[in-house]
């Protein structure tokens, strides 16, 4: 028996570092890649598109366990072409969920039942919180063995800097995406990474930043912000935002709204302030006491070990594989 895993190529942003990053670690653990590069599908003929899948999943044996990560970013029928030759091998199917693409964008939600239908071929299914499972299951979800994911993890070997004490907040994501960052009238600064738009002079613009350089500065001190645009606030209780992982990697603490998928575990573990507004955060940051401040530091560096080594990630692919085989799971 041999495991594989599904591995996007050929992409910019977070879906495919997100799943590169899974790829790293599971080979650490012995899996191996089936490499799926981002293209048009619809330039390929019927013939064409098996060809390609078969090249993909050459290597695959009766008894093989695969772990697809969805969304491919191929199109939905790409992915169900996916699997659909994946189970021609009389192979064993987890299923690790990163995004819902029905929950994400509305004007995709008639997908659902086609995505739903993708998800019950799975023997086992990673999903990133026990909400989005109960989501699923209203709208027709049958695989009962599931493993939470809970947390991203950002593996690194990068030192932290001391975080020094500043009343400022980092947020890396595109105005366009996020509009509260247009609106931002607060007065603690809030640091965005790579956009050139004209921004209220309460935003300061930074330079967009590779990963390792960016974990650098963000270690330096300050908040990394969680929030989404009001048209995402319900998905935000489903998903993991990856962004969550990074902050946390870097060592520094986090501002995240109520009602986040992950807040039972910054609340636990005192990894930051969980608000209900943008004008609550500014506030409690204007307030904060410089050794309140040095205290979840402490708490984040404790703590993110798991994320720079990839635990949460080697944990759910462990327990996936044993979900797998031990009847005993459900």
């Amino acid at each position: 028996m041999r495991v594989y895993i599904t591995n996007i190529n050929g992409m910019a942003g977070a879906a495919q570092i997100g799943q590169n990053m899974v790829m790293d670690v599971a080979s650490s653990l012995g899996y191996r890649e089936l490499g799926i590069y981002a293209y048009n599908m619809q330039a390929d003929s019927e013939i064409e598109l098996n060809k390609r899948l078969d090249g993909i999943l050459a290597g695959l044996h009766r008894g093989d366990v695969v772990v697809v990560q969805l969304p491919t970013w191929n199109s939905t029928a790409f992915d169900e072409k996916l699997l659909s030759r994946i189970r021609l091998f009389g192979v064993k199917l987890v299923i690790f969920i990163h995004d819902v693409v029905p929950l994400m964008f509305a004007s995709n939600f008639y997908l659902m039942e086609r995505v739903i239908a993708m998800y019950n071929q799975a023997d086992v299914l990673i999903a990133p919180s026990q909400a989005m499972v109960d989501k699923l299951r209203e709208h027709g979800l049958t695989t009962q063995k599931v493993v939470l994911q809970r947390m991203w993890d950002n593996p690194t070997e990068l030192p932290m800097y001391p975080a020094h004490f500043e009343r400022k907040i980092h947020f890396p994501g595109n105005p366009e995406r996020f509009p509260f960052v247009r609106e931002w009238r607060f007065d603690v600064p809030l640091h965005v990474y790579g956009t050139n738009e004209d921004l209220p002079k309460q935003v300061v613009k930074e330079a967009w930043r590779p990963n390792d350089e960016l974990m650098m500065d963000l270690s330096r001190g300050g908040f990394g912000l969680v929030w989404m645009a009001e048209h995402d606030k319900d998905y935000m209780k489903l998903y993991c935002p990856y962004k969550l992982g990074t902050f946390l990697a870097a060592g520094v603490p986090v501002i995240v709204e109520r009602g986040i998928a992950n807040q039972d575990i910054i609340e636990e573990n005192k990894l930051g302030l969980v608000v209900d507004s943008l004008e609550e955060a500014a506030e409690l940051v204007k307030q904060l006491p410089e050794e309140t401040y040095q205290q979840l530091v402490a708490n984040v560096r404790g703590f993110n070990p798991l994320l720079r080594n990839g635990y949460f990630t080697r944990r759910l692919l462990i327990e996936a594989i044993c979900a797998v085989y031990d009847k005993t799971e459900n």
